[in-house]
């Protein structure tokens, strides 16, 4: 495991239980959550008749965190397998889930899809395969190996399955992550310690997205700015960075 894995494994394992404790992080959970499923029909997705077994819908939520992804799509998928480096994300979102009411048909294990050293052979699991839909929300700027973390996921979808990814936009002028001095619930420690978990400081731009989707022979790419900025922060500490939703659909 390289440096910046076992730091994002480490930081984000002691994050997990006060990962929306503080106000701005709990709206700019709402928000990304309104604005994935105001594109549901853009990433393909209808919503699911209650008790319509006649579809099956399968999501892989990667770097899924306490689940923010899992749940926002809940209207639209039949189930939800999630994989995180973090142990304590794991946990958290396994138990938010089993507090919903009736709880869904979703599950979250630890693992590491993006090693250069290879996939686990827990990973390697029949069931594991064959996603209908592959998602990362707001993770993507903590990898290090990006194309290979965007291969790896594509391995997993069957064939017309989609990749989508909501990341931070690369825009001229921003400030990078980590030059802020932004209380994430934790201290300023932790924000600087959280900063060290981020190799890609800026975030992407579009050509840059279609560039990787279409290295990994996925088509129909298509990349949506979204309106509202993601607000982090409270008062003075907060800064914005706009978000975009990059898509492509495997052949």
């Amino acid at each position: 495991m390289t440096d910046f894995a076992s730091k994002n494994r480490e930081v984000w394992h002691n994050a997990a239980k006060n990962y929306d404790a503080k106000p701005w992080q709990k709206r700019l959970i709402k928000q990304v959550t309104e604005d994935i499923q105001a594109h549901a029909q853009w990433l393909g997705l209808s919503p699911l008749p209650i008790n319509d077994a006649s579809r099956n819908i399968k999501l892989l939520d990667y770097a899924c965190g306490p689940g923010t992804i899992s749940i926002a799509l809940q209207p639209f998928i039949t189930s939800s397998q999630g994989i995180d480096i973090a142990p304590g994300m794991v946990e958290e979102y396994n138990s938010r889930i089993s507090l919903m009411n009736p709880a869904p048909d979703f599950h979250a294990q630890v693992g590491d899809l993006c090693s250069m050293e290879g996939v686990s052979e827990d990973l390697q699991a029949k069931d594991l395969f064959n996603f209908d839909i592959a998602a990362i929300g707001l993770g993507f700027h903590h990898f290090e190996h990006l194309q290979l973390s965007i291969d790896r996921l594509v391995e997993r979808l069957k064939s017309g399955g989609a990749l989508f990814i909501v990341d931070l936009l690369e825009k001229k002028g921003d400030v990078a992550i980590g030059e802020q001095n932004v209380d994430h619930g934790h201290g300023d420690d932790f924000a600087k310690e959280a900063a060290r978990t981020v190799p890609h400081k800026h975030g992407f731009t579009r050509e840059g997205m279609e560039t990787m989707f279409n290295a990994a022979g996925l088509q129909e790419f298509d990349f949506v700015v979204l309106e509202r900025p993601a607000v982090m922060g409270d008062r003075e500490e907060a800064f914005s960075k706009t978000i975009f939703i990059a898509k492509g659909r495997k052949a």
